[in-house]
């Protein structure tokens, strides 16, 4: 029941029809009904119109595609399948975790390790090999929320766990991670290091050792990635050529190439005279060209033919970065700025990091 899919127009036209029907009923025989029988019915049309609208917005945005992630939204996890998470920390074993056919998804506490940006808890999944081979090592894709957005949206709206067990099946197994990059479902701190959060450094001095502490990691940069979508694609992009030395790969989904905060730039890097420098440091179409020597991370670009601002961008970014030497890549596909873009995205993308960290290794 919980994989109903609830984005269908014969799911919605069912709605509809619902609630039409009980509109039609309280018009006709309202004047029949006692007044406490007249607000029952007039109370279950009205949630109907309202369920009927909201998940028009639903289907537009693909956010909650199965009635399992309603439920695990509206009970921040309760009935969610992929959201019924086991708390993983360094002392867990393969005996105390039993075997998943089809993979997990468990809770890694993130403790601050002096960031500055407090203990957090990133959402992690597991590929079944990850159970059945004691020994085995995995590379990590690190999957970035945009804004507003949790972790959790790569599992409900991206289906991250059905993109990984689409390639552990192949014999690529990847260990994706999906940290929290903000302090609040709405908050904008664009993955930098801020005057009010230092997120930049919150991935790389609390997530990425608490997950290489924790779990079977593939050692090396190439079998490290970093990937997003929105805002979370542009901190990807700027993340991961900011620290070329740690992600051997970035896949950018639908994010700008410069930080674009809500609010202005100040919120960011504050009014003072180093607010200019700190922009244009994580301006990756302004700095790629000064990067100069070192490691070149290959780069996946993803974006909706209609989300045009977004596609003009990304196109520019292609040029600059095969340009200055950079393995990269462009897929347009049909969509705008939403998970019908990024959930295919995803699943083709994470399918080519599998794959080419699987060539790299043979290699």
């Amino acid at each position: 029941m919980s994989g109903l899919p609830v984005l269908s127009g014969a799911f919605i036209g069912a709605l509809l029809m619902a609630a039409t029907a009980t509109w039609i009923v309280l018009f006709r025989i309202h004047r029949k009904l006692s007044r406490a029988p007249r607000a029952v019915v007039c109370l279950m049309a009205v949630l109907l119109t309202i369920t009927v609208a909201a998940d028009a917005v639903n289907a537009y945005f693909s956010y909650l595609p199965r009635l399992g992630d309603v439920i695990g939204a509206a009970t921040e996890g309760g009935s969610d399948p992929h959201l019924r998470t086991t708390d993983l920390r360094p002392s867990t074993t393969s005996a105390t975790v039993r075997s998943h056919p089809h993979g997990a998804v468990l809770a890694l506490p993130v403790p601050d390790r002096g960031s500055g940006f407090g203990a957090t808890t990133a959402l992690v999944y597991l590929p079944p090999q990850y159970f059945d081979r004691s020994q085995r090592r995995f590379p990590v894709l690190y999957l970035i929320h945009g804004s507003p957005g949790i972790p959790a949206d790569w599992l409900r709206g991206g289906q991250a766990a059905d993109a990984g067990d689409r390639v552990a099946v192949t014999g690529h197994p990847v260990i994706i991670v999906m940290p929290r990059m903000s302090h609040g479902w709405l908050d904008d701190p664009e993955c930098v290091d801020g005057i009010g959060e230092r997120v930049e450094t919150h991935l790389l001095r609390d997530v990425v050792p608490a997950v290489e502490a924790t779990l079977r990691i593939e050692p090396g940069w190439t079998n490290r990635g970093i990937a997003g979508m929105s805002a979370g694609g542009y901190c990807a992009l700027n993340l991961g050529l900011r620290n070329r030395f740690m992600f051997g790969s970035i896949i950018d989904m639908s994010g700008l190439t410069r930080p674009t905060h809500t609010g202005g730039l100040r919120p960011l890097f504050g009014a003072g005279p180093q607010a200019p420098a700190a922009a244009l440091a994580n301006s990756p179409d302004l700095y790629i060209d000064g990067l100069g020597p070192g490691p070149r991370p290959q780069v996946w670009l993803d974006v909706g033919r209609h989300d045009r601002k977004v596609a003009g961008a990304m196109r520019h970014m292609h040029d600059l970065l095969d340009a200055n030497g950079y393995l990269v890549q462009l897929h347009v596909r049909p969509g705008v700025h939403t998970f019908t873009v990024w959930r295919p995205a995803l699943r083709d993308a994470l399918s080519w990091f599998a794959a080419d960290v699987a060539r790299v290794s043979a290699a």
